[in-house]
Order: structure tokens, then sequence, then C-alpha cells
């Protein structure tokens, strides 16, 4: 038994789907006040049947007919689609030996410095999927209806991303729905809402950033590409994680493939790198609510804690000898930083006030049974961890538990967490995604979830 809160003192879940919490209880019924609350926002469930399906590179290039190449040509076209070690690959099946064995040497002189990186960082050898599907917050990635969801700011503006890498739009009373659509926006792993703006959306994908700028008042249904501007570099693919500064000056992205986290003037489409070597690569970013402090999480043992200022770094290391940060989150306040492991099942805690630098373990979110008569078990290894923009709530997604849960949260001198409940769905269905509308004013808060049959719930606090 740990000496710290576990999930054994949460209330009991409902017995069917939950709706809302009504009096410090969650409810299987709406009060007609938030029934009628609700129907004023956006409508964005994601049809599965609807979903176009997706195809590779191979399945596309298959469609036509091959090009009889031969000598030079033959050559450039396969380094231009295979690259230096798909050409030599080629070279050294060449039936002339001097060819393939001269081939083979420079094949293996030329994975040399590949293979150091990935022995010293095995996620390196992923595939970009893989390493979407691995490093996104989003459950079950690679097959969920709905991938990823960001509420705006300051507005009460919705985008949703489904499988066939579409951004539907809703909100504000629009009959218009917006799909955003591009050819190089594959792989979505990730968006958000500009700060400080009216509809300027980062989207992080396989090849790097798209930012669309919408205008509020267009009817058009499907903007154009001149509505998008891509953001890259050479390396810095595919990207898992994207951080606004508070401003909405600077944009922060990484990937787990490159090491270099890149903080981006989007008016000048400049980047300036931000680089340590231990870590291989940057997986999570999230910006502190004051815009002080940028956290960022490496698929390796370390995370950082930068000072936006002076871009000096607090380097820290969690337990376990394989463990990675698998999710975190700032407190509305900015002087809590809360977050998880991919390898044991607790809720971490960092904070400026405290005379060690260790983090403290806060919550023990080992399983537990929450309905002994069906079987239905809660907590687990932590998904996601999303924090109500007022600071009065705390939600916590699993990795293979089908329930999220809520915790009431005070920030002063230090941290209180207080169990609220469970958040059911329907039967056979799990949460892919969470996020917390930001500019809820009605009093308490209201959490968004993309569920895995592609139902997209609003859940007020």
């Amino acid at each position: 038994m740990s000496d710290h809160p576990s999930l054994l003192n949460m209330p009991p879940s409902t017995m069917g789907p939950s709706l809302c919490e009504l009096d410090g209880l969650f409810s299987e019924s709406l009060h007609p006040v938030l029934e009628k609350m609700l129907e004023s926002y956006p409508d964005l469930q994601i049809d599965i049947d609807s979903i176009r399906p997706s195809y590779s590179k191979e399945t596309i290039k298959s469609a036509f007919l091959p090009k009889n190449e031969t000598g030079g040509t033959a050559m450039l076209s396969l380094w231009r689609e295979e690259g230096v070690a798909g050409l030599l690959g080629s070279l050294k099946l060449n039936s002339n030996k001097n060819i393939s064995w001269i081939a083979g040497v420079l094949l293996a002189m030329w994975r040399i410095p590949s293979s150091l990186q990935t022995f010293f960082h095995p996620h390196l050898r992923l595939s970009a999927d893989e390493m979407l599907s691995t490093f996104c917050l989003t459950r079950d990635w690679f097959n969920s209806p709905v991938r990823c969801l960001a509420w705006h700011p300051h507005t009460r503006k919705l985008a949703v991303v489904s499988r066939d890498d579409c951004v539907r739009i809703g909100g504000n009373g629009a009959k218009t729905k917006p799909i955003l659509r591009h050819t190089g926006q594959r792989g979505i792993s990730c968006i958000s809402w500009r700060p400080c703006g009216s509809a300027e959306l980062a989207v992080g994908c396989r090849v790097g950033i798209m930012l669309w700028t919408l205008d509020p008042a267009s009817v058009v249904s499907r903007p154009s590409t001149s509505c998008v501007r891509a953001l890259s570099r050479p390396g810095h693919a595919p990207v898992t994680s994207l951080a606004w500064h508070p401003s909405g000056k600077l944009l922060a992205s990484c990937s787990p493939a490159d090491p270099t986290m890149l903080i981006w003037s989007v008016a000048s489409e400049e980047c300036a790198p931000v680089r340590r070597v231990s870590g291989g690569g940057v997986s999570i970013l999230r910006w502190s609510s004051n815009g002080a402090k940028l956290f960022a999480a490496t698929p390796g043992r370390t995370f950082r804690v930068w000072n936006s200022t002076t871009w000096n770094p607090e380097r820290w290391t969690v337990p376990g000898k394989l463990a990675t940060v698998g999710a975190a989150a700032w407190s509305p306040d900015s002087k809590y930083l809360v977050f998880s492991t991919d390898d044991e099942p607790q809720l971490y805690l960092v904070a400026s006030s405290f005379e060690t630098d260790a983090a403290v373990p806060i919550l023990d979110l080992s399983e537990v049974i929450v309905d002994s008569e069906s079987g239905v078990l809660g907590g687990g290894l932590v998904q996601n961890i999303a924090w109500e923009p007022s600071g009065n709530r705390l939600a916590i997604s699993f990795q293979s538990t089908p329930l999220v849960a809520v915790f009431s949260t005070k920030c002063g001198q230090t941290l209180s967490l207080t169990p609220c409940g469970w958040i059911r769905g329907l039967e056979d269905e799990f949460p892919s995604c969470i996020e917390f509308q930001s500019d809820y004013r009605e009093g308490g808060g209201m959490i968004t979830v993309g569920w895995s049959t592609g139902r997209v719930q609003h859940f007020p606090l």
C-alpha cells in the first residue's frame, strides 16, 4: 500500500453512461438547464462509416504502371524515392561482384552513425506512424476515429480531428462547419489554437506543422490551400506536440526524432532551435499559463523545465530504469506541474516551493474495481492529464481502462486533490482524448471527451 491517496477513495461509478456532475455527484441524467445549454454546443460526432480510408505510398504507387528506366535515370529515381541507403542496397544486389562488394562496404559505413543512434535511443528505429502512435497522447491513435481535439482559448469553438486527417470545426452558433484538409496534412497528432487571436490553428503532423488562418465571418465549408502555411525544418518530424506561449507570439514544437526543440515566430515563419543532447528527442511540450516556463519531456528518462526568459533548463530524471514521461499538465496558477510515467500508475508533483529537487508522488493510480457486477476497472497507467483552466478540476484518462477519473483541486501553499467521480461511456467504448473548454463561464467546468466509437461528448462539471 502507498502512503499517499489512491483511487480506492473514489466515489462509485454510475451504472450507465455518465452525463454530468450535479451537486458533487456524477449523474446518468441531465438537468433540463444543462440539457438546454448543451444544445448550443458544437455537434462534431465522427461517423466511422464516413471516414475515408488512408492509402500508403506503396498502395498509390501500385495503381500506376512502372516506368522502364535504366542506367543513371533509374539510380536517380531510386535515390529520390528511397535515399542513399535504398540506392546502395539496390546496388548491393547487382550481378557484378565488384559493384556489389563496393556498395555493401559503403552501405555498412553509411549505417554506422544510425546504428550508434538507435543503440542509445531505440525509439529511433520506429517508423513515423509508430512514433506518432507511441508518443501521441491519444489512446489507440492509429485506429481511433477521433485523433485529437482542441477548444479555442477565448470563444466557444471546437476543432476535432478524425482518422482520415480532416479537421472539423464548429461552434459560436455558426451553421457552417469548416473542414480543413490538405495533402501535406497526414498523420495528425496534435492541434492547438493560437491565443490572443481569432482563428489561427496549428496542426502537428507527420511532416511538420500546418498553420491554418481562418476567417471567422466566412461561410466557406472547405477553406482553400491559400489559408494554410507549412512550417517545417529538415529532421524535425513527425511533430508530436505543440505549445503556444500565452501571448500567442511564439509556438514551440517538438519531435521524438529530433533532439532540437523549435521556437517559432509565426509572423516571420522563422524559428530558433533549443537543443540538449540527452534524451534522443523531445516528445511532449507544455507551456505554463504565465508563460515563464516550458516543460519538455524526452523519449528517455530526462525531462526539462525551461526558463523562457533566459532559456536555461532545470534537468530532471524520472524514477525507473526505462521510464519516460507519458503525460503532464501545469496548474493554472503555474505553481505546480503534475506528470505520470509510462511504467507505473503514479501521479507525480513538481513545485518551485519544494526544498528538494525530487518529484513527489501524490496519487496512487493503480487499477481498482469500479463496478463489481460488470467487472469494470478504473485506473492504471496514465494516457493523458487535463487541468481545468480555472483550477477546480483535474481529469486523467488511462491506457487500458475505460473510465476518466476526475478530481477536485485546490492550488495554494500545497496542492490538494479530492476524488470527484468517474466519467463512464457507453458499453465497450473508451476515451481516446480529453480536453477542458477554456472559456467556460457558467460556473464549474466543461470537459469534452472523444470516445473510441467516434462519439464526442460534452460533460458539465
